[in-house]
């Protein structure tokens, strides 16, 4: 599966990551499980967070991605 960088979503923080996971349930009206996070590097210096999840209530997968290059940005001031 190829990530669709220009489509993530820009956060300053892993609490603003777990805020739009909560807002954003599954289709279904259930709640996402994290089962996996990676940090990644992408083009131009940027940074992202990888969210695998899974649905509580009838197990179908998604993928969301965060920009996360803010949080670096803060990290070399």
């Amino acid at each position: 599966m190829s990530l669709d960088y220009g489509a993530a979503v820009l956060v300053n923080s892993v609490a603003e990551e777990h805020t739009y996971i909560a807002a954003h349930p599954c289709p279904c009206g259930g709640r996402w499980r994290v089962r996996l996070q990676a940090l990644l590097k992408g083009a131009k210096g940027r940074h992202y967070d990888r969210v695998d999840a899974i649905c509580r209530q009838c197990g179908e997968y998604r993928t969301f991605l965060f920009d996360i290059s803010p949080v670096f940005a803060k990290q070399t001031l």
